[in-house]
Parts: structure tokens; C-alpha cells; sequence
């Protein structure tokens, strides 16, 4: 029954997509804009689907103008970034407890106290800041200075807002990763994160910000990027289904000067949707 429920959905989610593609064949780019945006911001059905449909020549060509459009204007994918549907331990997806686990593993190995030694964090692709929430209160609770951002404006201010009413330390900043440099200013950080982001710019933007992150870390770089098929990649490849990007990490590591600690395959049974890599490295200084 779960197998025939689940390739229903997905003839659906098939349908909905060719169709969209058809029609949007015949329209400008800017109706098919507000036609994505009318049926996201009205939860409708679908959305992802339809959007990726509409759009198809979009990803194509310009894979990442067409994830910058949608996270900066809260469509598809991002539409689920909601306040009441992220926050909370067991609402956080799996591969971002086992990265939390690996850290406060590695760190205790080097004889640190996760609830003592960390008090400064820094995420790059935070959303609504659910995660730096998690780890204020339930991972490093000595952690005071927790800052993030993101691309996305709607869940950085639905995500402040809420924050703020817990009178939560989490601070929260309105940008494009591009920006990661500048949003960190001088600070250095005990702990940089970048959780499922870079499959959304193209290799030498995840370069770029790699060498910021890495740069600008004191102790520890957690990353979670897609995963490869088979063997990772010489070069950057745009995923056919959505122009996500499968980056090689482990040279990126190595070109911002820091030294892999771990490097952990995820499946779809534990991820719930993409293969990827939980990885754990150290800064240059680290």
C-alpha cells in the first residue's frame, strides 16, 4: 500500500511539472514569476513542482538565479521554512543531529566542554534561525553570541520575531551569502555552520564563502552538502532535477586551508530526501 500510495504521488508530482513546463513555454518570464508566486504564497498544491515547471528553462540556463529567485522571494522549497514547522528538537532534520553529535564528539576528544567552551556561532544559510535556536538551548549553552544569515528576508524576520519573544540571544541578518564576509565583519566565531546551502551557488561562490568560513572559525567548520552518485566530482555539477549543485568539498577544505576531521555518507532513509555528506573539519588555526 505504501508503495502504490507513494508512486501516486509521485505520477502527480510528474504531471503537475510537465504541465507546468507546457504552459510556461508559451509565456513570458515575468507571468510565469507571478504565477509561481500566486501559487506559493497561496499554498497551493504542488508549488514545487509547478514552479520548477514553470521555469524549467530558468534552471537550465541559470540554475542560480533561479534558487536566488525562489529563496529571496520565499517560494518552493523555501515555503516550508515556517516558524511553527521548523523550531523544536524533533522538528530538525536527522543529518543535522548527527552533525552536532560529531561535534561535541570532536570536541570533547580535544578535551573541550561543548557546554562550556563554545560561545560564539555563526551560521551561514539560517533560515529562521531554528537551528542556532537548538544549539542555544540544548547543545552549547554558554554559546552568547549566535548570529546567522540568510538570503531568505520573510523567514529571517518571521524567524526574528519569534526569537525575540523567547528573548532569545540568536541574531539574525537579511543577506546573500555573497555577503558572508561582510555580515562576520572582524569577528571570529568558535563554531561556522553551512547546512544544506552551497548546493544553491555554483562553485566558485561556495569557494568564496568556504574561505570566509574557514577563515573565520576558531575551532570548527560543520558542513552538509549533497552528495555524489559515485566518485565526487573534479568540477562543481548542477543536479538535472532541480540545478542544485554537488560541489567537491574535501578540495574546497583544502584550497581554504583547513584539515577534514570526518566526512559522513547520509542515505535518503535518513536524510528524507537527498543523499549527502556530514562533514567536520578545522581552520588553519584550529
Amino acid at each position: 500500500m505504501d508503495r502504490v500510495r507513494s508512486q501516486s504521488k509521485s505520477a502527480v508530482r510528474w504531471v503537475i511539472r510537465r504541465s507546468a513546463g507546457f504552459v510556461g513555454q508559451v509565456l513570458p518570464l515575468a507571468a510565469r514569476q507571478d504565477l509561481v508566486a500566486f501559487v506559493g504564497r497561496r499554498k497551493l498544491p504542488g508549488g514545487f513542482e509547478f514552479a520548477m515547471g514553470m521555469l524549467d528553462d530558468v534552471r537550465r540556463r541559470d540554475p542560480v538565479g533561479l534558487h536566488r529567485y525562489l529563496w529571496s522571494n520565499h517560494l518552493a522549497y523555501a515555503e516550508s521554512y515556517e516558524v511553527h514547522r521548523r523550531f523544536g528538537a524533533a522538528s530538525i532534520n536527522p543529518t543535522r543531529h548527527v552533525l552536532f553529535r560529531q561535534i561535541t564528539a570532536h570536541l570533547r576528544s580535544r578535551g573541550l566542554d561543548p557546554g562550556k567552551d563554545i560561545r560564539s556561532i555563526f551560521e551561514v544559510g539560517c533560515s529562521a534561525g531554528y537551528l542556532l535556536r537548538h544549539l542555544e538551548e540544548a547543545v552549547f549553552p554558554s554559546a552568547t553570541i549566535l548570529h546567522g544569515l540568510d538570503i531568505d528576508g520573510y523567514a529571517v524576520k518571521s524567524g526574528m520575531e519569534y526569537l525575540s519573544r523567547l528573548r532569545s540571544g540568536v541574531k539574525l541578518f537579511a543577506a546573500d551569502m555573497h555577503a558572508t564576509e561582510r555580515i562576520m565583519g572582524s569577528h571570529n566565531y568558535d563554531l561556522v555552520l553551512c547546512c544544506g546551502v552551497l548546493m544553491y551557488v555554483d562553485e566558485s561562490t561556495a569557494e568564496r564563502v568556504v574561505r570566509v568560513m574557514f577563515s573565520r572559525a576558531k575551532r570548527l567548520v560543520g558542513l552538509i552538502c549533497l552528495a555524489p552518485a559515485g566518485d565526487s566530482p573534479a568540477q562543481s555539477e548542477s543536479r538535472r532535477s532541480d540545478g542544485a549543485f554537488i560541489h567537491n568539498m574535501d578540495v574546497m577544505i583544502r584550497k581554504a586551508g583547513g584539515h577534514l576531521v570526518t566526512s559522513t555518507f547520509i542515505g535518503t532513509d535518513v536524510s528524507g530526501s537527498s543523499p549527502c555528506h556530514v562533514i567536520l573539519a578545522e581552520p588553519p588555526n584550529g
